[in-house]
């Protein structure tokens, strides 16, 4: 299907989709993580000889899929729903095929510590929906919900952990409203995180500068009054759709309080590069809706499956990134962080 088609298509499902990437568009000038010095060193896992670095393929320049998720329910998937029965068919999917989920900061600081031939992956959840995270009757955590199923999915398979970013609008906390500190509260010590989705999930294109940045400012602080102190790096733009004066997304200040994007992520429509790649930019980091449309996650797990893109395949140590000799002269050394450039 070509691109305009599927553009139509998310428009009948009411959701706008900037396409980037592979798919061709133009990008802006990718803008560097602000770090005033280098990461810190990971634990080092046990360094991969050549040998075993070739059999499985390592290539820490390839795709990282970063997967969108809505709705975690119905008996059908359609539109921005996925069903219990197809969300689990999913993680069953991304375990056999050799992924591991790491987190939105362990992208962002180049310190993927996914073990030697995985291919990391993110999994993000927008609007702090009632499917994604719920209590039952006698307090425990359903498991039917996403964060049941992502935690007894990680019981039965250890070497695949339960983390996930979850893009929120603080006053939908996840339907239950006498339970919406405690959902906060409970993500961030189950170790998820927690990101930036605005306040009203209205269209930033819509708004005055003032507007734009109340609503970015308002998500962080009505987050903070449940969860004092969290952190929150990363935006994911409401319906994919950016102000008109896009150096908002990264900082500024409404009301007294203050917030800074490390990343903005997009709504659609296909793998991120690797934060060596010269096709970084994490400002515009897109995404795969993760519900069987075109472009959709069906189609990219197939593609990645392929080898087309290339995905990213670890060397199990985070704090190297090995590319194969044939490709070392595209890693942009400069945004190594720290890193030491590995090649074999």
């Amino acid at each position: 299907m070509k691109v305009n088609q599927f553009r139509f298509y998310i428009a009948l499902v009411g959701v706008t989709v900037s396409l980037w990437g592979s798919l061709g568009c133009k990008r802006e000038a990718p803008q560097e993580a602000s770090l005033a010095t280098a990461i810190p060193l990971t634990p080092i896992r046990k360094i991969a000889s050549d040998e075993s670095l070739s059999a499985a393929k390592v290539d820490e320049l390839g795709v990282v899929p970063i997967l969108e998720y809505h709705d975690i329910s119905g008996s059908k998937s359609k539109g921005m729903v996925r069903t219990v029965s197809d969300f689990k068919k999913d993680l069953n999917r991304l375990y056999a095929e050799g992924y591991y989920p790491i987190t939105m900061k362990e992208f962002l600081n180049n310190r993927i510590a996914a073990p030697l031939g995985k291919s990391p992956v993110i999994l993000t959840f927008d609007d702090a929906r009632g499917s994604q995270f719920q209590y039952a009757a006698d307090g425990s955590i359903s498991p039917d919900c996403a964060v049941g199923i992502l935690t007894d999915f990680a019981k039965v398979h250890p070497d695949f952990p339960a983390k996930a970013v979850f893009y929120v609008l603080p006053l939908s906390g996840f339907t239950q409203p006498s339970e919406r500190q405690k959902k906060f509260a409970d993500l961030v010590k189950m170790g998820f995180e927690i990101g930036n989705h605005t306040v009203k999930h209205k269209a930033l294109s819509h708004m005055t500068d003032e507007e734009v940045k109340k609503e970015l400012a308002g998500c962080v602080r009505l987050t903070r009054e449940l969860v004092p102190g969290v952190e929150m790096e990363t935006v994911a733009l409401p319906m994919g759709i950016g102000p008109k004066n896009r150096a908002l997304l990264a900082s500024g200040e409404a009301e007294g309080v203050k917030y800074a994007n490390r990343a903005v992520l997009l709504v659609g429509a296909n793998p991120a590069p690797s934060p060596v790649s010269p096709k970084y930019n994490p400002m515009k980091l897109p995404r795969v809706m993760a519900v069987d449309i075109p472009f959709g996650i069906t189609y990219w797990m197939d593609s990645l499956k392929r080898g087309t893109p290339t995905r990213y395949i670890s060397d199990g140590d985070p704090n190297t990134i090995t590319v194969p000799k044939s490709r070392q002269s595209l890693v942009v050394t400069s945004r190594l962080i720290g890193a030491k450039l590995r090649t074999y």
